[in-house]
């Protein structure tokens, strides 16, 4: 019987085979890229951060990150949006099981400066480099806003449906003056109550936040 050497050509399926292989090992990469990004970005900040560290930190050529990502602002936007995910997943989650739009955009709030504030990664990224939040939800935070928009559109449409807020209300409008208020909120210190009493933020969001869509 022949072998492949011999025959001059691979087996039948072989070469697919090898593609699907090297398939496998770049989406593996880019995964380990990104876990080496957020762990450099926490420890050095954005700034100073280089490729070359995260290259190092993933064991693998500055080439190879270069592969997946053209830059470290593409890199930046990708770790905010993997964060943000996991964030909004979160946020449709707690959701769910609340009745009325007060109180699923008072969740809405409360998780958002959890994320901002107490999460991990995003803790560790503020300290390293303070001005890392107003990229994110800034000059490079359209993708975020969209994310964040997409979770709270159904509420605020089983809400219009439910009566709670008036009948020719602009939905996607509205989403993004939430998504917005609640960003605001979060990322900024408070003078007229304590953002880090729940009970307080909640009640500054139904006093202001809310009447505007009724």
């Amino acid at each position: 019987m022949r072998t492949d050497e011999e025959s001059g050509g691979p087996a039948p399926g072989a070469e697919d085979a090898e593609h699907a292989g090297d398939a496998d090992e770049q989406v593996s990469n880019a995964g380990r890229i990104l876990e080496a990004a957020e762990v450099c970005f926490a420890r050095f900040g954005f700034q100073k951060t280089s490729m070359e560290d995260i290259a190092r930190e993933a064991g693998l050529s500055r080439r190879s990150v270069y592969r997946h990502f053209p830059d470290k602002s593409a890199l930046f936007n990708e770790v905010v949006a993997s964060r943000s995910r996991v964030y909004i997943e979160e946020i449709m989650r707690q959701t769910a099981g609340l009745e009325g739009l007060s109180a699923q955009i008072e969740e809405v709030a409360r998780l958002t400066i959890h994320y901002v504030r107490e999460d991990p990664i995003s803790a560790a990224m503020r300290l390293a480099d303070p001005d890392w939040l107003a990229r994110a939800v800034t000059t490079e935070g359209r993708q975020v806003l969209g994310m964040a928009m997409h979770a709270i559109v159904p509420l605020i449409e089983a809400a219009r449906d439910r009566g709670e807020v008036r009948a020719d209300l602009n939905v996607l409008r509205a989403a993004e003056w939430i998504t917005r208020m609640v960003f605001s909120v979060s990322a900024t210190p408070s003078v007229t109550f304590d953002i880090e009493d729940s009970e307080q933020s909640a009640e500054f969001i139904r006093e202001f936040l809310l009447p505007g869509l009724r």
